[in-house]
Protein backbone atom coordinates (compact mmCIF):
# COMPACT_ATOMS: atom_id res chain seq x y z
CA UNK A 1 0.00 0.00 0.00
CA UNK A 2 1.36 3.42 -1.14
CA UNK A 3 1.19 6.65 1.05
CA UNK A 4 -1.62 8.02 -0.47
CA UNK A 5 -3.35 5.13 0.18
CA UNK A 6 -2.48 4.96 3.30
CA UNK A 7 -3.28 8.80 3.66
CA UNK A 8 -6.87 7.95 2.34
CA UNK A 9 -7.55 5.03 4.50
CA UNK A 10 -6.80 7.25 7.58
CA UNK A 11 -9.41 10.02 6.81
CA UNK A 12 -12.06 7.68 5.93
CA UNK A 13 -11.48 5.77 9.01
CA UNK A 14 -12.37 9.18 10.78
CA UNK A 15 -15.31 9.97 8.18
CA UNK A 16 -16.96 6.29 8.96
CA UNK A 17 -16.54 6.93 12.77
CA UNK A 18 -18.35 10.07 12.76
CA UNK A 19 -20.99 8.86 10.43
CA UNK A 20 -21.52 6.01 12.23
CA UNK A 21 -21.80 8.10 15.58
CA UNK A 22 -24.74 10.06 14.21
CA UNK A 23 -26.53 7.56 12.36
CA UNK A 24 -26.79 5.49 15.91
CA UNK A 25 -27.92 8.94 17.44
CA UNK A 26 -24.91 9.16 19.77
CA UNK A 27 -24.45 12.80 17.57
CA UNK A 28 -27.92 13.78 17.21
CA UNK A 29 -28.85 16.56 14.98
CA UNK A 30 -27.62 20.34 15.24
CA UNK A 31 -24.77 18.14 17.98
CA UNK A 32 -21.54 20.07 18.00
CA UNK A 33 -18.72 17.58 16.85
CA UNK A 34 -15.40 16.79 19.34
CA UNK A 35 -12.97 19.25 18.27
CA UNK A 36 -10.43 18.58 15.24
CA UNK A 37 -7.93 18.53 18.07
CA UNK A 38 -10.09 15.95 20.52
CA UNK A 39 -11.30 14.03 16.90
CA UNK A 40 -7.30 13.42 16.31
CA UNK A 41 -6.72 12.08 19.33
CA UNK A 42 -9.98 9.67 19.62
CA UNK A 43 -9.22 8.31 16.49
CA UNK A 44 -5.01 8.58 16.48
CA UNK A 45 -4.32 10.85 13.58
CA UNK A 46 -3.43 13.67 12.65
CA UNK A 47 -5.14 16.98 12.52
CA UNK A 48 -4.49 16.74 8.60
CA UNK A 49 -6.65 13.51 8.25
CA UNK A 50 -8.98 14.86 10.38
CA UNK A 51 -9.38 17.90 7.94
CA UNK A 52 -9.56 16.28 4.85
CA UNK A 53 -11.82 13.98 7.01
CA UNK A 54 -14.69 17.28 7.77
CA UNK A 55 -14.53 18.35 3.97
CA UNK A 56 -15.95 14.98 2.96
CA UNK A 57 -18.38 15.27 5.32
CA UNK A 58 -19.44 18.50 5.05
CA UNK A 59 -19.75 18.27 0.99
CA UNK A 60 -22.07 15.17 2.01
CA UNK A 61 -24.26 17.17 3.83
CA UNK A 62 -23.60 15.53 7.46
CA UNK A 63 -22.05 18.00 9.08
CA UNK A 64 -22.24 22.03 8.62
CA UNK A 65 -19.34 24.24 9.82
CA UNK A 66 -19.72 27.03 11.56
CA UNK A 67 -16.28 29.37 11.48
CA UNK A 68 -14.62 30.13 14.53
CA UNK A 69 -16.87 27.61 16.16
CA UNK A 70 -16.72 24.39 15.22
CA UNK A 71 -18.48 21.13 13.24
CA UNK A 72 -22.39 20.79 13.86
CA UNK A 73 -24.26 17.62 12.55
CA UNK A 74 -26.71 18.60 10.00
CA UNK A 75 -30.10 19.36 11.18
CA UNK A 76 -31.18 16.55 8.26
CA UNK A 77 -29.25 15.67 5.70
CA UNK A 78 -30.42 16.60 2.09
CA UNK A 79 -33.53 14.83 0.27
CA UNK A 80 -33.83 12.66 3.90
CA UNK A 81 -36.56 13.59 6.41
CA UNK A 82 -35.52 13.41 9.78
CA UNK A 83 -35.81 9.98 11.58
CA UNK A 84 -38.70 9.91 13.72
CA UNK A 85 -38.12 9.37 17.22
CA UNK A 86 -38.78 6.52 19.09
CA UNK A 87 -41.07 6.95 22.39
CA UNK A 88 -41.25 3.59 23.48
CA UNK A 89 -41.93 2.87 27.25
CA UNK A 90 -39.17 0.64 28.42
CA UNK A 91 -40.23 -2.16 31.86
CA UNK A 92 -36.94 -1.58 33.92
CA UNK A 93 -35.53 -4.28 34.86
CA UNK A 94 -31.59 -3.53 36.20
CA UNK A 95 -31.90 -4.38 39.82
CA UNK A 96 -31.13 -8.45 39.84
CA UNK A 97 -27.49 -7.18 37.26
CA UNK A 98 -26.87 -4.36 39.67
CA UNK A 99 -26.79 -6.51 42.92
CA UNK A 100 -25.06 -9.26 40.95
CA UNK A 101 -22.07 -6.99 39.76
CA UNK A 102 -21.79 -4.70 43.58
CA UNK A 103 -21.97 -8.47 45.35
CA UNK A 104 -19.08 -9.71 42.90
CA UNK A 105 -16.75 -6.61 43.32
CA UNK A 106 -17.17 -6.99 46.98
CA UNK A 107 -16.75 -10.55 47.60
CA UNK A 108 -13.79 -11.60 45.15
CA UNK A 109 -10.18 -10.76 45.61
CA UNK A 110 -8.51 -7.83 43.70
CA UNK A 111 -9.02 -5.12 42.44
CA UNK A 112 -12.66 -3.39 41.69
CA UNK A 113 -13.00 -1.17 38.92
CA UNK A 114 -16.47 -1.42 38.68
CA UNK A 115 -17.60 0.37 42.03
CA UNK A 116 -18.71 4.20 42.35
CA UNK A 117 -17.20 4.70 45.68
CA UNK A 118 -14.39 7.14 47.02
CA UNK A 119 -11.91 4.83 48.73
CA UNK A 120 -11.12 5.14 52.29
CA UNK A 121 -7.83 6.47 51.34
CA UNK A 122 -9.46 9.39 49.85
CA UNK A 123 -11.85 10.21 52.72
CA UNK A 124 -10.72 12.93 55.12
CA UNK A 125 -10.70 10.71 58.41
CA UNK A 126 -8.42 13.13 60.05
CA UNK A 127 -10.71 16.12 59.76
CA UNK A 128 -13.37 13.86 60.66
CA UNK A 129 -11.75 12.49 63.51
CA UNK A 130 -11.26 15.93 65.05
CA UNK A 131 -14.61 17.19 64.04
CA UNK A 132 -15.84 14.33 66.49
CA UNK A 133 -13.55 15.18 68.92
CA UNK A 134 -14.80 18.69 69.24
CA UNK A 135 -18.73 17.63 69.14
CA UNK A 136 -17.73 15.11 72.05
CA UNK A 137 -16.16 17.85 74.48
CA UNK A 138 -19.69 20.05 73.49
CA UNK A 139 -21.81 19.50 76.54
CA UNK A 140 -24.41 20.87 74.17
CA UNK A 141 -23.88 18.33 71.21
CA UNK A 142 -26.60 15.29 70.89
CA UNK A 143 -24.30 12.56 69.81
CA UNK A 144 -26.64 9.89 70.84
CA UNK A 145 -29.87 11.61 70.07
CA UNK A 146 -32.88 11.49 67.68
CA UNK A 147 -32.76 14.51 65.12
CA UNK A 148 -36.10 14.26 63.70
CA UNK A 149 -37.28 15.25 60.10
CA UNK A 150 -36.39 17.63 58.21
CA UNK A 151 -32.76 17.42 60.13
CA UNK A 152 -30.32 18.96 61.78
CA UNK A 153 -30.52 22.97 61.84
CA UNK A 154 -27.16 23.63 62.07
CA UNK A 155 -26.34 21.35 58.71
CA UNK A 156 -29.04 22.95 56.87
CA UNK A 157 -27.93 26.17 57.15
CA UNK A 158 -24.31 24.98 55.91
CA UNK A 159 -26.11 23.32 52.99
CA UNK A 160 -27.88 26.78 52.65
CA UNK A 161 -24.89 28.07 52.03
CA UNK A 162 -23.27 25.53 50.13
CA UNK A 163 -26.34 26.24 47.60
CA UNK A 164 -25.43 29.53 46.51
CA UNK A 165 -22.21 27.98 44.86
CA UNK A 166 -24.28 26.24 42.72
CA UNK A 167 -26.85 29.06 41.82
CA UNK A 168 -29.49 27.98 44.19
CA UNK A 169 -30.61 31.17 46.88
CA UNK A 170 -32.58 28.53 49.70
CA UNK A 171 -33.00 29.03 53.49
CA UNK A 172 -32.67 26.01 56.17
CA UNK A 173 -36.21 25.40 55.58
CA UNK A 174 -36.03 24.61 51.92
CA UNK A 175 -33.98 21.66 52.64
CA UNK A 176 -34.61 18.30 53.82
CA UNK A 177 -31.71 16.12 55.23
CA UNK A 178 -31.57 12.36 53.73
CA UNK A 179 -30.40 8.78 54.10
CA UNK A 180 -27.90 9.88 51.73
CA UNK A 181 -28.69 10.64 48.09
CA UNK A 182 -30.51 7.27 47.10
CA UNK A 183 -32.49 7.94 49.51
CA UNK A 184 -33.29 11.26 48.06
CA UNK A 185 -33.99 10.23 45.30
CA UNK A 186 -36.66 7.43 45.61
CA UNK A 187 -38.52 10.20 47.97
CA UNK A 188 -38.39 12.84 45.41
CA UNK A 189 -39.91 10.30 42.47
CA UNK A 190 -42.58 8.27 44.51
CA UNK A 191 -43.56 12.29 45.75
CA UNK A 192 -44.51 13.27 42.06
CA UNK A 193 -45.58 9.75 40.51
CA UNK A 194 -46.94 7.09 40.62
CA UNK A 195 -47.31 3.02 39.99
CA UNK A 196 -46.97 2.82 36.06
CA UNK A 197 -45.82 6.63 35.32
CA UNK A 198 -43.75 7.24 32.60
CA UNK A 199 -40.43 8.55 33.72
CA UNK A 200 -37.77 10.16 31.04
CA UNK A 201 -34.24 9.54 31.69
CA UNK A 202 -30.95 10.12 30.11
CA UNK A 203 -29.52 6.95 28.07
CA UNK A 204 -27.31 5.77 28.72
CA UNK A 205 -28.24 6.67 32.81
CA UNK A 206 -26.69 6.06 36.50
CA UNK A 207 -28.01 2.53 37.36
CA UNK A 208 -29.37 3.93 40.79
CA UNK A 209 -31.93 6.05 38.69
CA UNK A 210 -32.80 2.86 37.09
CA UNK A 211 -33.23 1.05 40.12
CA UNK A 212 -35.44 3.24 41.49
CA UNK A 213 -37.82 3.22 38.76
CA UNK A 214 -38.12 -0.09 39.20
CA UNK A 215 -38.42 -0.80 42.31
CA UNK A 216 -41.37 1.69 42.37
CA UNK A 217 -42.92 -0.33 38.99
CA UNK A 218 -42.49 2.54 37.09
CA UNK A 219 -41.63 2.51 33.37
CA UNK A 220 -39.35 4.33 31.49
CA UNK A 221 -38.51 6.55 29.03
CA UNK A 222 -35.09 7.04 27.31
CA UNK A 223 -34.14 10.38 25.66
CA UNK A 224 -30.87 10.07 23.62
CA UNK A 225 -27.86 11.08 25.19
CA UNK A 226 -25.23 13.00 24.02
CA UNK A 227 -21.53 12.83 25.63
CA UNK A 228 -20.88 16.58 25.43
CA UNK A 229 -24.17 18.44 25.49
CA UNK A 230 -26.43 15.95 27.68
CA UNK A 231 -30.11 14.90 27.25
CA UNK A 232 -31.51 15.46 23.49
CA UNK A 233 -33.75 18.27 24.09
CA UNK A 234 -35.50 18.22 20.80
CA UNK A 235 -36.46 14.86 21.26
CA UNK A 236 -37.50 15.78 25.28
CA UNK A 237 -39.89 18.43 24.03
CA UNK A 238 -41.54 15.82 21.29
CA UNK A 239 -41.93 13.27 24.18
CA UNK A 240 -43.42 15.44 26.64
CA UNK A 241 -46.09 16.76 23.64
CA UNK A 242 -46.66 12.75 22.63
CA UNK A 243 -46.45 11.03 25.79
CA UNK A 244 -48.07 11.32 29.26
CA UNK A 245 -44.37 11.96 30.82
CA UNK A 246 -44.87 12.23 34.95
CA UNK A 247 -40.96 13.35 35.29
CA UNK A 248 -37.83 14.21 33.89
CA UNK A 249 -34.75 12.60 36.16
CA UNK A 250 -31.21 13.23 35.05
CA UNK A 251 -28.04 13.52 36.40
CA UNK A 252 -26.42 16.17 34.53
CA UNK A 253 -23.07 16.90 36.06
CA UNK A 254 -20.30 14.98 35.71
CA UNK A 255 -23.04 12.28 34.55
CA UNK A 256 -22.91 9.15 35.39
CA UNK A 257 -21.69 6.85 33.25
CA UNK A 258 -20.40 9.31 30.89
CA UNK A 259 -18.65 12.04 32.84
CA UNK A 260 -20.20 15.11 30.85
CA UNK A 261 -21.51 18.19 32.42
CA UNK A 262 -25.09 19.40 30.60
CA UNK A 263 -23.96 23.22 29.60
CA UNK A 264 -25.40 25.85 31.17
CA UNK A 265 -27.39 26.82 28.03
CA UNK A 266 -29.14 23.42 27.98
CA UNK A 267 -29.68 23.70 31.55
CA UNK A 268 -31.89 26.63 30.88
CA UNK A 269 -34.08 25.67 28.17
CA UNK A 270 -34.79 22.10 29.72
CA UNK A 271 -35.74 24.03 33.19
CA UNK A 272 -37.99 25.83 30.73
CA UNK A 273 -39.54 22.99 28.62
CA UNK A 274 -40.48 21.43 31.99
CA UNK A 275 -42.48 24.65 32.90
CA UNK A 276 -44.48 25.01 29.96
CA UNK A 277 -45.51 21.10 30.31
CA UNK A 278 -45.74 21.38 33.95
CA UNK A 279 -43.50 18.48 34.57
CA UNK A 280 -41.10 17.88 37.58
CA UNK A 281 -37.55 17.64 37.00
CA UNK A 282 -35.14 15.44 39.57
CA UNK A 283 -31.83 16.77 39.30
CA UNK A 284 -28.81 14.42 40.71
CA UNK A 285 -25.99 16.36 41.32
CA UNK A 286 -23.99 14.09 43.57
CA UNK A 287 -21.04 15.33 41.94
CA UNK A 288 -21.01 19.04 41.93
CA UNK A 289 -17.87 19.32 44.53
CA UNK A 290 -15.51 17.85 42.10
CA UNK A 291 -16.16 19.95 39.09
CA UNK A 292 -13.06 22.27 38.65
CA UNK A 293 -15.04 26.09 39.70
CA UNK A 294 -13.69 27.52 36.19
CA UNK A 295 -15.87 24.71 34.56
CA UNK A 296 -19.04 24.83 37.43
CA UNK A 297 -22.23 24.82 35.96
CA UNK A 298 -25.54 26.63 37.98
CA UNK A 299 -28.12 23.88 39.21
CA UNK A 300 -30.91 23.34 36.77
CA UNK A 301 -32.59 23.91 40.05
CA UNK A 302 -31.13 27.57 39.83
CA UNK A 303 -33.77 28.08 36.77
CA UNK A 304 -36.75 26.83 38.35
CA UNK A 305 -39.37 29.73 39.34
CA UNK A 306 -42.45 27.36 39.51
CA UNK A 307 -41.12 24.76 42.81
CA UNK A 308 -41.04 21.77 39.96
CA UNK A 309 -37.23 21.53 40.24
CA UNK A 310 -36.48 18.45 42.98
CA UNK A 311 -32.91 18.81 43.84
CA UNK A 312 -31.22 15.78 45.31
CA UNK A 313 -27.51 15.65 46.54
CA UNK A 314 -25.06 14.18 48.95
CA UNK A 315 -21.73 13.86 50.50
CA UNK A 316 -21.43 9.68 49.83
CA UNK A 317 -18.92 10.74 46.73
CA UNK A 318 -16.86 13.47 48.09
CA UNK A 319 -16.34 13.45 52.26
CA UNK A 320 -17.89 10.40 53.77
CA UNK A 321 -19.60 7.14 52.12
CA UNK A 322 -20.35 5.11 55.29
CA UNK A 323 -21.92 8.20 56.89
CA UNK A 324 -25.34 8.11 54.53
CA UNK A 325 -26.40 11.71 54.62
CA UNK A 326 -27.65 13.47 51.81
CA UNK A 327 -29.94 16.38 51.43
CA UNK A 328 -33.56 17.36 49.36
CA UNK A 329 -34.70 20.55 47.86
CA UNK A 330 -38.24 19.58 47.46
CA UNK A 331 -39.54 23.10 45.92
CA UNK A 332 -43.41 22.75 46.11
CA UNK A 333 -43.41 19.04 46.76
CA UNK A 334 -42.05 18.92 50.76
CA UNK A 335 -44.93 18.54 52.28
CA UNK A 336 -45.11 15.35 50.32
CA UNK A 337 -41.77 14.12 51.20
CA UNK A 338 -41.63 15.36 54.86
CA UNK A 339 -45.01 13.15 54.96
CA UNK A 340 -42.91 10.12 53.52
CA UNK A 341 -39.99 11.02 56.41
CA UNK A 342 -42.15 10.76 59.19
CA UNK A 343 -44.36 7.79 58.29
CA UNK A 344 -41.61 5.75 57.16
CA UNK A 345 -39.46 6.83 59.94
CA UNK A 346 -36.62 7.94 57.95
CA UNK A 347 -34.86 9.74 61.07
CA UNK A 348 -30.45 10.15 59.79
CA UNK A 349 -28.00 9.83 61.94
CA UNK A 350 -27.44 12.73 64.37
CA UNK A 351 -23.95 11.85 64.95
CA UNK A 352 -23.20 11.97 60.96
CA UNK A 353 -25.18 15.34 61.01
CA UNK A 354 -23.12 17.07 63.42
CA UNK A 355 -19.81 15.83 62.28
CA UNK A 356 -20.52 16.99 58.91
CA UNK A 357 -21.78 20.25 59.76
CA UNK A 358 -19.21 21.20 61.84
CA UNK A 359 -16.68 20.11 59.42
CA UNK A 360 -18.05 22.33 56.88
CA UNK A 361 -18.06 25.31 59.43
CA UNK A 362 -14.36 24.75 59.99
CA UNK A 363 -13.81 25.29 56.16
CA UNK A 364 -12.25 21.89 55.29
CA UNK A 365 -15.03 20.84 52.90
CA UNK A 366 -13.67 23.35 49.69
CA UNK A 367 -10.08 22.17 50.96
CA UNK A 368 -10.18 18.89 50.91
CA UNK A 369 -12.32 18.65 47.71
CA UNK A 370 -10.02 20.21 45.67
CA UNK A 371 -7.60 18.13 46.92
CA UNK A 372 -9.86 15.17 45.35
CA UNK A 373 -10.14 17.21 41.97
CA UNK A 374 -6.34 17.28 42.00
CA UNK A 375 -5.76 13.60 42.27
CA UNK A 376 -8.14 13.14 39.90
CA UNK A 377 -7.16 15.57 37.33
CA UNK A 378 -3.62 13.46 37.73
CA UNK A 379 -5.86 10.57 37.49
CA UNK A 380 -7.35 11.78 34.02
CA UNK A 381 -4.21 12.42 32.28
CA UNK A 382 -2.85 9.07 33.62
CA UNK A 383 -5.78 7.41 31.82
CA UNK A 384 -5.81 9.55 28.92
CA UNK A 385 -2.23 8.37 28.13
CA UNK A 386 -3.20 4.72 29.16
CA UNK A 387 -5.54 4.66 26.57
CA UNK A 388 -4.13 5.58 23.57
CA UNK A 389 -1.07 3.99 24.51
CA UNK A 390 -2.40 0.44 25.90
CA UNK A 391 -5.90 -0.06 24.67
CA UNK A 392 -6.54 -1.76 21.54
CA UNK A 393 -7.07 0.56 18.34
CA UNK A 394 -10.46 2.07 18.01
CA UNK A 395 -11.27 2.52 21.43
CA UNK A 396 -12.56 5.79 22.47
CA UNK A 397 -12.41 7.95 25.61
CA UNK A 398 -13.40 11.21 26.24
CA UNK A 399 -12.12 12.42 29.56
CA UNK A 400 -14.56 13.77 31.54
CA UNK A 401 -13.99 17.50 33.26
CA UNK A 402 -13.58 16.23 36.84
CA UNK A 403 -14.36 13.20 39.08
CA UNK A 404 -13.66 9.92 38.94
CA UNK A 405 -16.07 8.25 36.89
CA UNK A 406 -14.35 6.96 33.01
CA UNK A 407 -16.49 5.79 30.08
CA UNK A 408 -14.95 3.96 27.29
CA UNK A 409 -15.96 2.37 23.90
CA UNK A 410 -14.13 -0.52 23.05
CA UNK A 411 -13.33 -1.64 19.33
CA UNK A 412 -16.47 -2.79 17.46
CA UNK A 413 -16.59 -6.73 17.80
CA UNK A 414 -15.17 -6.90 21.53
CA UNK A 415 -16.67 -10.06 23.14
CA UNK A 416 -17.87 -8.25 26.35
CA UNK A 417 -18.80 -10.60 28.13
CA UNK A 418 -15.51 -13.10 27.22
CA UNK A 419 -13.60 -9.79 28.45
CA UNK A 420 -15.46 -9.01 31.55
CA UNK A 421 -15.07 -12.75 32.47
CA UNK A 422 -11.31 -12.74 31.75
CA UNK A 423 -10.61 -10.00 33.46
CA UNK A 424 -12.42 -11.66 36.78
CA UNK A 425 -10.21 -14.68 36.57
CA UNK A 426 -7.07 -12.39 36.76
CA UNK A 427 -8.67 -9.99 39.68
CA UNK A 428 -10.04 -7.30 38.06
CA UNK A 429 -13.89 -6.99 38.62
CA UNK A 430 -15.56 -4.62 35.96
CA UNK A 431 -19.03 -4.60 34.65
CA UNK A 432 -21.32 -4.89 31.54
CA UNK A 433 -22.78 -1.78 30.07
CA UNK A 434 -26.27 -3.36 30.25
CA UNK A 435 -27.31 -1.87 33.82
CA UNK A 436 -27.02 2.12 32.13
CA UNK A 437 -29.46 1.43 29.81
CA UNK A 438 -33.10 0.87 30.96
CA UNK A 439 -33.78 -1.95 28.47
CA UNK A 440 -30.49 -3.74 29.77
CA UNK A 441 -28.97 -3.58 26.02
CA UNK A 442 -25.14 -4.63 26.02
CA UNK A 443 -22.74 -2.36 24.14
CA UNK A 444 -18.89 -1.93 23.80
CA UNK A 445 -19.00 0.57 26.70
CA UNK A 446 -16.83 0.31 29.27
CA UNK A 447 -17.16 2.18 32.99
CA UNK A 448 -13.85 2.35 35.16
CA UNK A 449 -14.22 3.89 38.47
CA UNK A 450 -11.24 5.18 39.59
CA UNK A 451 -12.14 7.00 43.10
CA UNK A 452 -8.48 5.81 44.77
CA UNK A 453 -4.91 6.89 44.37
CA UNK A 454 -3.30 5.65 41.21
CA UNK A 455 -1.71 3.12 43.46
CA UNK A 456 0.51 0.00 42.10
CA UNK A 457 -2.40 -2.08 42.78
CA UNK A 458 -5.04 -0.02 40.57
CA UNK A 459 -2.01 0.31 37.32
CA UNK A 460 -1.82 -3.43 37.68
CA UNK A 461 -5.85 -3.56 37.23
CA UNK A 462 -5.64 -1.29 34.12
CA UNK A 463 -2.78 -3.37 32.73
CA UNK A 464 -4.67 -6.47 33.46
CA UNK A 465 -7.88 -5.21 31.70
CA UNK A 466 -5.65 -3.65 28.68
CA UNK A 467 -4.00 -7.08 28.25
CA UNK A 468 -7.51 -8.69 28.06
CA UNK A 469 -8.94 -6.80 25.71
CA UNK A 470 -6.14 -7.00 23.44
CA UNK A 471 -6.06 -10.52 23.84
CA UNK A 472 -9.74 -10.99 22.77
CA UNK A 473 -8.92 -9.31 19.14
CA UNK A 474 -7.73 -5.73 19.51
CA UNK A 475 -4.54 -4.43 18.60
CA UNK A 476 -2.48 -1.67 19.85
CA UNK A 477 -3.02 1.42 18.10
Amino acid sequence: MDRREREAKRWRHVRDWVVRQIDSGELPPRARLPSIRELARLCATSLTTVQRALVDLEAEAYVVAVPRVGYFVAATRQGQPPAPYDFSAVEVQVNQAVVAMLSQAASRPGIALSSAVLHDELTPRALLNRCLVSLAGNAEARLAGLIAPPGDAALRRRIAGLMLTRGVSAGPDDILITSGDSSALELALEAVAGQGALIAIETPTYYGILQVIERLGMRALPIRTHQATGMDLAQLEEALQAQPVAAIFLNPTLQNPCGFIMPDAQRARLSELARQADVPIIEDDIFFDLVPPAARPRAIKSYDTSGQTLYCASFSKTVAPGYRVGWCLPGRYREAILAQLFARNLAVSSLAQQVLAEFIARGYLEDHCARLRTQFATTREYLTAFVANHFPRGTRYLPPSGGFIHWLHLPEGTDMAALIALAQTRGCAIAGSGIFFADGRDTHALRLCLGRALTPEVIQGLHVLAQCARQLGGRLA
